[in-house]
């Protein structure tokens, strides 16, 4: 593809922040100025105390020009959602430095990564100023301002009348953007210990007295009141997903990362023939190196990210090792619980001697820490739009058992590449792990399974950048 200028938008940056979702937009945006394209990052950024707002920050990392938008208006809550949701759809302030941005880098083409920290507007900018947009779509924040599409009673959302259940869903939404100026802080001075030799093993403890009430002063009240029941806020955020629907379906392309995330967007709405499926994989994903089955053994489980959280499955983890306990299955295996363990799990993990936590990790060393492991463990209860961590395991030739919900389902397959939990419950996955350990062989024969379907599956990501640069070209073409 001749040399193009491509805007990616998104949140945030690793390390500041962590997960699947970055590391595909950085692996991509490295691939793609390693390949002579000029690439710009505009993001919603870091928040510090004390300091107006917003702000662009310039910076480099390698080749990638960042355009830094430094305590940005829309306080992005995650998983605890917003009290403000016409901030997701207009925010004049972030719509100003998007259209300066545009006249800035003359992109050929934006490619929308996700819309946490922006409003939904700049897709209606973009087509104004006759930019082409290709948008990934690996999340549910444009139909939920919680991200994860559940709904007030923590199950599954698939209503399109979502204003009164959305209020009361996002009830406990921070009421200001402290917890990110307390997350940013904690980073720089994270950073500061790295670069400073001296401070390295230092503790900045003693310094949290100092600390804390400049961040407080950040904080300021929530301009609505955002509490359940409350008939304004309902409507807006019905209005919200209604018009971030309607702003998808004029996309020049949306990219849905798996079949189920199509079908959701679809099913809700999103009326368009330029959505399709494309899964998308991450740079490091395809340099694991498989591993041949291995014959009866004592079994080693691992859960990468499963007990991060409720809808990431710590809560289906710990009554399925309470199930195998109490069957008497305690000492029979091991578990190697990959990434952070969520507070509310950490006394009822310590019970059971067979878990190891192993605390965060480098995804380039995973190729190490999976060499030993027989069987993967995906608990996840949301529609998972994808599942990077079931592809890491796939490509170790690890088989993997999973929740039959979202994007996890087209490369965990029944008889052949691992075992689906279809009912999502700790009696059923316990079941599973309950045979496997009474029959390893069932294990190797998944494992050659994992390995014929490999090639397949595990997609080499130089391979992937090509698959962007051609939905550009069609993006492009479309357009001009």
């Amino acid at each position: 593809m001749p040399r193009v200028r491509i805007l990616h938008v998104g949140w945030g940056f690793s390390p500041w922040r962590p997960g699947g979702l970055i590391f595909y937009a950085e692996d991509l945006m490295a691939a793609q100025a390693a390949r002579g394209h000029s690439v710009t990052y505009l993001l919603s950024g870091r928040h510090y105390p004390l300091i107006g707002g917003p702000r662009v920050r310039r910076w480099r990392r390698d080749a990638v020009s960042m355009v830094e938008v430094v305590n940005p208006p829309i306080a992005v809550g995650l998983e605890r959602g917003t009290r403000t949701p016409e901030r997701d759809t207009e925010e004049p302030r972030l719509e100003r430095i998007f259209r300066r941005v545009l006249e800035d880098e003359r992109p050929d083409v934006v490619h929308v990564q996700e819309l946490l920290g922006h409003p939904s507007s700049i897709l209606e900018i973009a087509r104004e100023a006759g930019v082409p947009v290709v948008m990934t779509l690996q999340d549910y924040f444009p139909l939920c301002a919680t991200v994860r599409l559940f709904d007030s009673d923590g199950q599954v959302c698939l209503r399109r009348d979502v204003g009164a259940d959305c209020a009361a869903r996002n009830s406990e939404a921070p009421p200001d953007a402290s917890h990110l100026a307390r997350h940013t802080l904690h980073f720089e001075l994270g950073r500061a210990k790295a670069r400073v030799p001296g401070l390295r093993r230092a503790s900045f403890a003693p310094l949290r007295p100092l600390v804390e009430p400049a961040v407080r002063r950040l904080a300021r009240p929530p301009e609505r009141p955002g509490a359940a029941g409350h008939a304004g806020v309902a409507g807006d955020f019905q209005r919200r997903r209604e018009l971030n629907v309607a702003r998808l379906g004029a996309v020049d392309l949306l990219l849905a990362q798996s079949t189920r995330v199509e079908e959701i967007y679809r099913a809700l709405g999103v009326e368009s023939e330029s959505l399709r499926t494309l899964h998308l994989t991450l740079a490091h994903v395809s340099g694991i190196s498989p591993r041949a089955p291995r014959g009866p053994t004592r079994l080693t489980f691992a859960t990468p990210g499963g007990l991060i959280g409720p809808s990431k499955g710590s809560e289906l983890m710990l009554e399925t090792l309470e199930r195998l306990h109490a069957a008497g299955y305690g000492g029979s295996f091991e578990l190697v619980v990959l990434g952070p363990v969520h507070p509310s799990a950490r006394a009822r993990l310590a019970r059971f001697p067979e878990a190891e936590p192993a605390g965060e990790y480098d995804r380039w060393e995973l190729d190490r820490l999976l060499a030993r492991v027989d069987v993967g463990i995906m608990p996840s209860m949301w529609e998972e739009a994808y599942g990077f961590a079931g592809l890491e395991l796939l490509a170790k030739g690890i088989p993997v058992v999973a929740n039959r919900i979202g994007g996890m389902v087209d490369y965990v397959r029944e008889g052949e590449t691992g075992w689906l939990n279809g009912s999502r419950s700790a009696e059923e996955m316990a079941a599973i792990l309950m045979r496997l350990i009474d029959d390893p062989g069932e294990v190797a024969e998944r494992s050659r399974g994992v390995l014929a379907a490999r090639k397949e599956l595990i997609k080499p990501f130089e391979r992937h950048v090509g698959e962007i640069e051609a939905a550009y070209r069609e993006a492009i073409d479309r357009v001009t």
